[in-house]
């Protein structure tokens, strides 16, 4: 079809989906308006991607001792993060199996049981079902607790990060981050990291892939929403954002990479742990980072920057999840992490860059949601739809890719590209498609 007689939410599934195969042409850069906004959608999303692949619920370090546990949101549903007494991670959905009731309301926390605050049953932090209020008057022999054990949620580790997913058969994580890999070595497997604080939340009227798409490949937007921080000084010029490559590999992911950086922008103590850690390539690579700017797909944003601090420059590490709540809204979690082997002086700078830059309050984040916010209200309604408004995403396809680059993926020799984003939405729409 060419076009639709009627609305997206009036079609049938198979209607919509011919349609988003017609419309959506990341090959060609052509990406249509309705699609961050469309209820419909936002259903089929949830249900072709958020159901079925690996998504951030934290990072290790939040579960530092046995028996903490975290309370985080799985494609809308509530889960329970522990390490459990004989210290494994493990997950469960947040719902007594007796009768239904969310079984913890603390956002984190340290227990070994989880007592259902509906009837009480009690149960371990592994998951067994351990205690029944009254059991042998009221059930008699008849109740059989070994099956009544918390619903268990698929969850995987890689470098700290704790992903998990609803799929019962899914491709192994290190398998879905493939390439991209080498990329998150520098970020979260350079040394020990540890999150400092609870991630802060907070509300953006913005659909979820607005966020994900800066990330992947969008350093273009520096010189023009970020053209404050070279009036500050903060940066050497308004064009500086474009030095460095843009990579994306498979499954969506990408990063922009900013290169070269006259000055090493991390903790120096360190030094001889990242180079057990890194390969000879990724090490020299870190040492000439300005900025690495990337998203796994389908909504984890990771971000290492720096900013001069008291004269010196200091790195700082973040990443963020852009957590669908609707077509046009989604709550974002940011969490800041640091070397926990740096020096607390060093901590504490590192903090105060993330504060001034990427934190919620910090000029930069304010500088994107603005937009954000402006991209999902043109996008809704139905005129997007019914005059077939689309985005140019052609940017960058005049270059060839870089053939000498030292890490995986492939590279083009600027940040300026939107190679990235099309690999993205080309994921995208084979998932839609799945």
């Amino acid at each position: 079809m060419s076009k639709p007689e009627v609305l997206l939410d009036e079609m049938t599934r198979e209607e919509t989906l011919q349609y988003l195969n017609e419309t959506v042409r990341p090959e060609e850069g052509v990406i249509p308006a309705y699609i961050l906004a469309d209820p419909t959608i936002y259903k089929l999303e949830h249900e072709k991607i958020f159901m079925k692949t690996w998504i951030l619920l934290g990072h290790e370090s939040e579960l530092s001792q046995k028996n903490d546990y975290l309370t985080r949101d799985l494609a809308g549903y509530s889960v329970i993060i522990t390490r459990s007494s004989d210290g494994e991670l493990r997950a469960f959905y947040n719902m007594c199996t007796h009768r239904g009731m969310k079984l913890c309301r603390a956002d984190k926390g340290n227990k070994a049981n989880f007592t259902c605050p509906y009837h009480g049953f009690n149960f371990k932090n592994t998951g067994e079902l351990i205690g029944v209020p009254l059991q042998n008057d009221i059930y008699g022999d008849k109740l059989d607790k070994s099956k009544m054990s918390l619903n268990k949620v698929t969850i995987a580790t890689y470098k700290g990060l704790i992903f998990g997913t609803w799929n019962d058969n899914p491709q192994p994580l290190e398998d879905f981050l493939g390439d991209y890999k080498w990329y998150l070595d520098m970020v979260f497997g350079r040394t020990e990291m540890e999150v400092v604080g609870p991630p802060q939340k907070f509300i953006v009227h913005s659909n979820w892939k607005i966020g994900s798409d800066n990330f992947v490949s969008d350093s273009y937007h520096t010189m023009v929403t970020h053209g404050s921080i070279a009036a500050l000084g903060m940066v050497p010029s308004a064009t500086y954002s474009k030095r460095g490559y843009q990579v994306h590999t498979n499954n969506g992911h990408g990063c922009n990479i900013g290169m070269p950086n006259p000055d090493f922008a991390f903790p120096e103590n360190l030094i001889d742990e990242y180079k057990a850690n890194l390969s000879a390539a990724q090490f020299e690579m870190m040492s000439n980072l300005k900025n690495l700017i990337g998203t796994v797909f389908p909504n984890l944003s990771i971000l290492v920057s720096h900013t001069k601090i008291k004269d010196q420059l200091i790195s700082n590490t973040t990443m963020r999840l852009w957590k669908p709540v609707g077509p046009d809204k989604m709550e974002v979690m940011t969490w800041f992490l640091v070397e926990k082997g740096a020096t607390e002086d060093w901590k504490e700078r590192s903090r105060e860059a993330y504060i001034l830059t990427f934190s919620p309050s910090g000029i930069f984040e304010q500088d994107d949601t603005e937009v954000f916010t402006d991209i999902t209200a043109a996008a809704s309604g139905t005129m997007p739809y019914t005059k077939q408004l689309t985005y140019n995403y052609t940017m960058g396809m005049h270059r060839e890719p870089v053939k000498d680059f030292p890490g995986p993926g492939v590279a083009y020799p600027d940040k300026f590209s939107e190679a990235g984003s099309r690999n993205f939405y080309r994921y995208w729409l084979d998932l839609m498609n799945s």
